[in-house]
């Protein structure tokens, strides 16, 4: 990491790293200014060096100067003027405008750029044949003019419209494609318009066009209609449906099928022509080369008691079956894919500019910012010469913005693998202009049962290329997960081998250290000869965007649950330091948070001399004297720090080239905190339930199942009793997590252990959300140090617990995880545990002998599968461009509606739609084209339906007495007219309309038409665009934005009707007289209650409650237009104040979402509801603050915590000196602060130099070489060794089970022994 790149805004003191800053952050107390004020002054002092060197600059350019010759540049094209979005414009001319607070801006469309910075960015330039979306600024001279320069030259781009822009190492030959609309689309959920170029939503970009030209895009099949069959038996579910079957009738239907081609169809017989079927060419991803494997591995087998001359005279157990894939293979067929092209291959920095520093530089001309290349750019080279972009003393942040950490290939790690990469002196022979670049590599590996009954399990591997994008790596129809291999597992014939080697069975030790070892020695068959020269001297891939590269191959990360890791790394099971990071001791993991524990993870694992000098002396033991694996002089050789004497197979491979496979394991969301640290805490939290009595329990139960749903599956219904755990998934709990606080609230007697437990719940819940965000800013990781340290001072273990502890230590590492190799999306496993689908699906169609083999080979045949259908549809598509999406695997018959514009909200966004003159026709007919949801460009969608209507007049009279409608009809023409005013920019008068103003609105027929949902679009604030469906039934609860000066951001209501109707303004022969559609929302509404006011800093969620109707300040009812609508909301009863009469009488507004099941309840209200802001991390975000894609919104940026200072009272007892960057690991106060001690004649954990310092470690041994007991050594034990032999053997079956269960015991932590003081009492830990 380069030095200087992180500086405190109080001391401008520099750090390397961002934890050590982190660190410095919260205990700097130089100056008396808070930190926004600070950031204030430091965004000023950026805009003042930005206006004085565009001055110095300007001065420059115009200096009389010999110009350096350069190439000459074609003039960028001038920016076209955009016109007025025909959507937007009534047939009268009128320009329709949208209110700015709810401009949302829609990814990719240059038509939602807000004002400030459209005049700032260029239209995107070509490059490469139009072939990538973002133009690379200019050098300021030739770099061939240039001498070379010993400062690091970076590149950027320039700033999309989220202010948006990539610092590059070296200047790339080509830009990635940026993603169409259609990709950054969440779900599935949209609506899209008919289009020749509309593409499969599953098959993977870019291979239609992979086939020759002298084959048929079916091919291998001999015609279309065997294909289609073939893929219909193979497609993603085993499970033939309704919906499979109605698959099948549309391929028969299909117009290409010719029921002649299927005559003798032979389903063993076109499988066998597919696996059998590979192409020759460069370009095409069905290369013969990458195929599967099945090789043998080999390993040594000690014997207690049974001495060899060296480790290779011992004897050797073959274990079979290990299929494989060759790494380079798949490395070359995938960069020749054309997906490719919006691959990251250069790796990157991504800055965020934010729209205040953009508005300051609105008076700059073009002249004074960097040109737009306009042609194919320079070569990028491993040392490379060219000229800086900027003179700035940050030049790898040319434009000061903010570091924004998503993608992998934008993290640190990947930057200094490519430095690294750069540093070393260019391949003999290369040409200059032969990129180079690295292809980093995420693994994951896990056990899985294939079975719900029996024994079938697999121990797949994946292999995922993380220069491509996570949203396409995350979904397993994207098959971006590439098979790597089946690991198998220690065969029970090997106590059959023992015996008749040994005359003994093997013992657990021997038997662990076996399974240790098979798992090793795969890896080395995967990390071959070929392997090895392409981590070295690299690949020269013609790669799918047309550049000729050299790619090395690089490790990042490995994905896997604790006990998986603990496998990889060598290490043992409940040991001293369970840690695969750091070296920290197990007693310490409780004052996780504390600075403490911030200095003993700076001990960080190395892969060093010290720890092969152990491993080797241990396995010379084992081998060369027959030591026992649990020998009390082996023991105190390994568990210093906790290793094995198992060699790691990227330590043989790997390390004498620099790297340390320790950096390889990520922390892993999803086992250690949904499963592990929440999942312990909530049942801890049932255990006090129980504890309380009086049917608690059964109140808590009752609460949960009361929670109403939230979106299609993000909070399901409680239907069961949340106290019967049972066997339960992650988002089970993760739902759990979202709602605890509401249905807990005062359960718990004592108001001091409900504030606790509150406070707890809200800590793990803004944790939780923070984590698993799936892009970041700084203020967003600082937030998730304060709540690291803030469920630390809550959180206690039990004692026996260590892989709890172990989860608990590694909530810790989130941050400095996320800077180094992306957001926690990158490497949770819950993207591998989906992959594992695939396997189980394919383990069905297998005859369960051999399955590992015929799973590969199924694994291989949908790979073709997939690339063959892509071909196909895009050969129909290409014949019949009028077929739009109809496809081989189009379910719907319905066709999606007509082109639909690039604007930020559609149409309906303003007061009236113009439908033409039909909208006056009453037929009741329902258009069998209508579209079911909203294009993404659009803001919301009402259907076009007028089967459901009402006279209105008939139907006020039929509820004359319900409260809800008083004055309806004069209300509702107040809001259209009000719309109306406000779209034409004028403002409303001062005392509203007149009875004649709302005489000349008239409602065509008198009659409303009603519709059953509405569906609003949105942008997330990581740039997706994603879509909420809004039903008076069920999700009715709604966000709107207040208007400026509010105490709260946002206002809330609840939807009770959704309609249109037909009006008119005017009549007769009045210019104003066309008939149009406005789309209209009744809701009821809610109002803040300011006497429990919530927020980040205080721990507690917003509480509303509804407007009663006798209040005379504000309306309890109201209508809303739906462009005005944010999201739907996630409001939850305030169980803990019941119900009341006292807020409505009886009417309809009770009839839809909220309503009780019981009849005494049915006129009734729950007294509050409470604002459920972790119902998914858009939602957090936007009580958080600083969503990039939030900014289109009228909403402030500033982050949640309105308090910075931390508390105090929480300090260590000895509080260490201060550390910059760059000090030593270690701490001034003694080793008894930092890690364990050891009182042998060696500190175990002082790195050694050679075996012979290692050997002071056994006194034992005498003066000739040889131990003075033979037989003390064989049953020798101590320390952690015992524990190994009784726990680890059974790490094959925790490796299988990542669910580890709860302990029975209580939560706690006991006093300390031998007469310690309780370290936990002063260190300020409130115990549960």
């Amino acid at each position: 990491m380069l030095s200087g790149h992180y500086r405190c805004l109080r001391c401008n003191k520099m750090f390397a790293e961002g934890r050590k800053h982190s660190q410095h952050t919260r205990q700097c107390r130089k100056g008396s200014k808070s930190l926004p004020e600070l950031l204030q002054a430091q965004q000023a002092k950026a805009a003042g060096r930005t206006e004085r060197r565009e001055a110095k600059r300007r001065r420059l350019e115009t200096a009389d100067e010999a110009p350096v010759e350069a190439a000459p540049l074609p003039d960028p094209d001038p920016e076209p003027q955009l016109p007025p979005d025909p959507a937007m414009v009534t047939r009268l001319g009128r320009i329709r405008r949208v209110p700015n607070a709810l401009k949302d801006m829609v990814p990719s469309s240059r038509g939602s750029i807000p004002s400030h910075l459209r005049s700032l960015i260029p239209v995107p330039t070509t490059i490469l044949q139009s072939e990538a979306a973002t133009a690379i600024s200019e050098p300021l001279e030739s770099s061939e003019a240039m001498a070379p320069s010993s400062k690091p030259q970076h590149y950027h781009t320039e700033p999309d419209e989220f202010g948006l822009y990539r610092v590059y190492p070296v200047r790339p030959q080509r830009l990635p494609d940026e993603p169409t609309l259609d990709a950054v689309c969440e779900g599935s959920t949209h609506s899209r318009p008919t289009s020749a170029t509309a593409t499969s939503a599953h098959a993977p970009s870019g291979l239609a066009h992979t086939t020759g030209s002298d084959r048929p895009p079916f091919a291998p099949f001999r015609n279309f209609s065997t294909f289609a069959f073939t893929y219909w038996q193979n497609n993603e579910t085993n499970l033939k449906s309704n919906e499979q079957m109605g698959t099948l009738a549309e391929i028969i239907q299909h117009p290409a099928f010719r029921p002649e081609d299927v005559a003798g169809f032979n389903a063993a017989r076109e499988a066998e022509r597919l696996d059998s079927y590979y192409e020759e060419s460069v370009t095409s991803p069905l290369s013969p080369h990458d195929g599967w494997q099945e090789s043998s591995v080999k390993i040594r087998v000690p014997k207690e008691g049974v001495s060899y001359v060296s480790e290779e005279d011992a004897p050797e157990f073959t274990v079979e079956g290990v299929y494989h894939r060759s790494l380079v293979d798949i490395v070359d067929a995938a960069y020749r894919g054309p997906d490719v092209k919006s691959w990251h291959i250069v790796p990157s920095r991504l800055y965020h500019l934010p729209a205040d520093a953009c508005m300051g530089d609105d008076n700059n001309d073009d002249s004074t910012r960097t040109g737009s290349d306009s042609g194919r750019t320079s070569p990028s080279t491993a040392s490379s010469n060219s000229q800086a972009m900027s003179e700035d003393s940050n030049s790898e942040n040319p434009l000061g913005g903010a570091r924004v950490y998503n993608e992998a290939y934008h993290a640190d790690a990947i930057w200094e693998e490519d430095a690294a990469m750069r540093a070393q002196a260019r391949e003999a022979g290369d040409p200059e202009d032969l990129e180079y670049g690295i292809a980093p590599i995420g693994l994951y590996s896990d056990s899985t049962h294939l079975t719900s009954f029996g024994s079938a399990k697999l121990w797949p591997g994946y292999a995922y290329l993380l220069s491509q994008s996570k949203y396409v790596r995350g979904k397993p129809t994207a098959f971006a997960a590439h098979h790597l291999v089946m690991s198998p597992q220690l065969p029970d014939k090997i106590q059959d081998w023992y015996t008749r080697m040994y005359n003994i069975a093997a013992t657990a030790a021997v038997l662990t250290f076996l399974k240790r070892e098979l798992m090793q020695q795969v890896w080395l068959l995967i990390m071959d000869d070929r392997f090895m020269y392409a981590y070295i001297h690299g690949l020269i891939i013609a790669c799918g965007d047309g550049v000729l590269r050299r790619l090395f191959i690089r490790f990042l990360l490995y994905a896997a649950d604790y006990p998986e890791k603990i496998l990889l790394a060598c290490l043992k099971y409940f040991a001293r330091c369970p840690c695969p990071r750091c070296r920290i001791n197990k007693d310490k993991i409780i004052e996780m948070g504390t600075a403490n524990d911030t200095s003993r993870r700076r001990w960080t694992r190395m892969d060093n001399d010290d720890l092969n000098h152990r491993i080797n002396l241990a396995r010379k033991f084992i081998f060369e004297r027959g030591v026992a694996l649990t020998s009390l002089y082996i023991s105190r050789i390994m568990d210093p720090l906790s290793i094995t004497p198992t060699r790691s197979a990227f330590s043989v491979r790997l390390r004498e080239h620099g790297f340390n496979f320790y950096s390889l394991f990520v922390p892993d969301l999803l086992h250690e905190f949904e499963l592990g640290v929440w999942k312990s805490i909530f049942t801890h939290l049932l255990r006090l339930l129980y504890a309380v009595g009086n049917d608690v329990i059964q109140e808590f139960n009752k609460r949960f199942r009361q929670i109403p749903t939230y979106g299609r599956s993000t909070i399901r219904k409680f239907s069961t009793n949340v106290s019967d755990q049972g066997k339960l998934a992650a988002r089970d709990y993760e739902a759990r997590l979202k709602c605890i606080m509401p249905t807990i609230e005062a359960l718990i007697p004592l108001p001091t252990d409900d504030k606790i437990v509150l406070d707890l719940a809200f800590d793990a819940a803004t944790w939780h959300a923070l984590a698993k965000l799936r892009e970041h800013v700084d203020s967003t990781l600082d937030g998730l140090d304060f709540f690291t340290i803030e469920v630390g001072k809550s959180k206690q273990l039990p004692e026996a617990d260590v892989p709890l502890r172990e989860q608990f230590h590694a909530m810790a590492d989130y941050p400095s995880a996320i800077r180094t190799v992306g957001s926690t999306d990158n490497y949770n496993t819950q993207v591998g545990e989906l992959e594992h689908r695939h396997a189980k699906r394919f383990y069905v169609q297998t005859n369960r002998i051999k399955f590992a083999r015929q799973i590969a080979r199924h694994a291989r045949r949908a790979q073709k599968l997939q690339v063959i259908k892509a071909r196909v549809d895009a050969a129909y598509r290409s014949k019949h461009p009028r077929a739009g999406r109809r496809q081989l695997t189009h379910v719907s018959a319905t066709q999606a509606g007509p082109s639909v514009h690039a604007t930020e909200v559609s149409s309906a966004s303003a007061m009236i739609d113009a439908r033409g003159s039909s909208a006056s026709d009453d037929s009741s007919s329902e258009d069998e084209n209508e579209r079911s949801h909203a294009y993404p460009t659009e803001h919301h969608h009402v259907g076009e339906s007028k089967r459901d209507n009402v006279e209105i007049t008939a139907w006020l009279r039929e509820h004359r007495k319900d409260p809800a409608l008083t004055n309806f009809i004069p209300k509702l023409k107040d809001h259209l007219l009000g719309r109306r005013t406000r779209n034409e920019g004028r403002d409303i008068p001062p005392g509203g309309y007149t009875t004649g103003d709302r005489a000349h609105l008239v409602l065509i027929n008198n009659k409303i038409y009603w519709h059953q949902v509405l569906r609003v679009n949105y942008t997330t604030y990581n740039r997706r665009r994603s879509e909420d469906s809004i039903n008076p039934r069920t999700h009715s609860d709604i966000l709107l934005l207040a208007p400026p000066g509010e105490l709260h951001p946002y206002w809330y209501a609840r939807v009770l009707k959704i309609f249109h109707v037909n009006c008119r303004i005017g009549g007769g022969a009045s210019v104003d007289s066309e008939i149009e559609r406005a789309d209209v929302v009744f809701v009821r509404r809610f109002r803040l209650d300011t006497t429990a006011l919530g927020g980040f800093s205080k721990k507690r969620l917003h509480r509303l409650e509804f407007v009663p109707e006798t209040d005379p300040t504000d309306e309890a009812f109201g209508f809303v237009n739906p462009a005005d609508v944010v999201r739907c909301a996630h409001l939850i009863p305030a169980f803990t104040y019941g119900r009341t009469r006292n807020l409505l009488s009886r009417s309809l507004a009770r009839n839809g979402a909220g309503a009780s099941e019981i009849a005494e309840e049915q006129d009734t209200d729950f007294r509050f509801y409470y604002v459920n802001v972790f119902v998914d991390r858009d939602m957090f975000m936007r009580y958080w603050g600083g969503g990039i894609g939030h900014q289109g919104l009228r909403l402030g940026s500033k982050a949640a915590l309105d308090d910075n200072e931390f508390d105090s009272e929480w300090q260590d007892i000895d509080e260490p000196q201060h550390v910059s960057g760059d000090s030593d690991c270690g701490s001034e106060d003694g080793d008894d602060q930092v890690g364990p001690s050891d009182d042998l004649v060696l500190d175990p954990l002082e790195e050694v130099i050679g075996e012979d310092a290692l050997l002071r470690l056994i006194p034992e041994l005498g003066e000739d070489g040889e131990l003075y007991s033979h037989a003390d050594l064989l049953g020798a034990e101590e320390g952690d060794a015992e524990n190994d032999n009784l726990v680890d053997s059974d790490t094959d079956s925790l490796v299988e089970d990542a669910d580890i269960a709860a302990e029975n015991e209580p939560l706690g932590v006991d006093d300390g022994e031998d007469g310690e003081v309780d370290e936990y009492a002063l260190e300020g830990f409130a115990p549960l």
